[in-house]
């Protein structure tokens, strides 16, 4: 029997680590998880991988009272998964770390994002720089990431694994709701292109296009102020609600379930797990031309794929799904039967 370890100190990404967990799981493989276990997230899932460390309360405390455990328990484990290294925006102690772990015992780093959502810092790109080119297995899940993790280290052993659907088990092949409800979901900031889509609102409510937009999301206070008066400049009022807090993953897919798509014009992104949940599923959305949307889902005629920025483009795609809805939603069913994840054990195997 071999062991794997998932860390997920923080909690970052809880459905992805899940679904993770659960692929790689096998009669010869048992998988752990080394970090915050977010009930909320998981209360859809009947089991989940079992969770180790410590959850005391205080976010610092958690993580490093996990990075202690983890520095005592290594052993026990012949792989180790790592991902989401908080504390790279701060200070380089954690490719130490990770270059002390290397050396005693196989580590895999998942590369989700080449450098954290919407980060210019220099500084903290150095230090994620630094930590890839001291890595010897690194994961990668889109082909630009692959390209990229090349040019700076090209010794080490990089491998391709799936980024597979969620919730792929909750779909539901009838639509009956209006086909006006869109959808955003997911952490509301600048790089997401909530300003974008308002404008999209107020484009199409003068061309009496109806519409209805739900963003939901956690967002900082000040950032959902100026969007709200937004809101109010642009006269969409009863075309746009924002709902600012976390939700409960079963929340989530009813509304996601509910909508006739979901609207993703990031302004800069490797990949989203929202993109994953949409498609999941079965709702179609509309994206800028970001990281792998147009490879992954655009290619396969499951959304709509349109330049960044560009608004008039992105409205015509609004009309267009909105009206070939359930066709889209056929090729969703047909093209993308597998949720992907087990693909990735036998690629992982291949490190034991």
């Amino acid at each position: 029997m071999k062991k794997i370890l998932i860390l997920d100190l923080n909690g970052t990404s809880t459905v992805y680590t899940h679904y993770l967990a659960h692929g790689l799981k096998s009669e010869k493989i048992q998988v752990e998880i080394l970090g915050k276990k977010k009930h909320k997230f998981l209360d859809i899932f009947d089991s989940h991988a079992n969770y180790l460390g410590f959850n005391v309360g205080l976010k610092l405390l958690n993580y490093t009272l996990n990075w202690l455990w983890l520095l005592m328990n290594y052993k026990k484990y012949d792989l180790i998964i790592v991902q989401w290294l908080q504390l790279l925006k701060y200070l380089s102690l954690e490719v130490n770390l990770i270059k002390y772990l290397q050396k005693r015992t196989k580590i895999l780093y998942i590369v989700h994002n080449v450098y954290p959502h919407n980060t210019k810092n220099k500084k903290i790109k150095k230090r994620y720089n630094s930590l890839y080119k001291k890595l010897d297995n690194i994961a990668v899940q889109t082909q630009k990431v692959g390209k990229k993790i090349i040019s700076l280290n090209s010794d080490a052993s990089i491998i391709r694994i799936e980024h597979g659907l969620f919730f792929k088990g909750y779909r539901e092949r009838m639509y009956n709701d209006p086909m006006n409800k869109c959808l955003m979901v997911g952490y509301i900031s600048k790089y997401k292109g909530i300003e974008d889509a308002l404008e999209v609102v107020r484009e199409l409510k003068k061309e009496n296009e109806s519409i209805y937009l739900e963003i939901i999301g956690f967002g900082l206070k000040d950032y959902i102020e100026k969007l709200n008066k937004t809101i109010i400049d642009y006269n969409i009022q009863n075309e746009v609600e924002i709902i600012s807090k976390e939700v409960k993953t079963k929340f989530l897919i009813e509304k996601i379930k509910n909508s006739s798509m979901l609207w993703l014009p990031y302004k800069k992104i490797s990949q989203s797990g929202v993109a994953y949940t949409s498609i999941g599923l079965g709702v179609p959305f509309i994206g800028y031309n970001v990281g792998n949307f147009k490879e992954a889902f655009g290619a396969k005629g499951v959304a709509e794929i349109v330049d960044r920025n560009n608004i008039e483009k992105f409205c015509e795609a609004v009309k267009k799904v909105k009206k070939e809805n359930s066709i889209y939603r056929k090729r969703i069913f047909s093209k993308l039967e597998d949720d992907g994840w087990k693909n990735n054990r036998i690629t992982i195997e291949s490190l034991f």
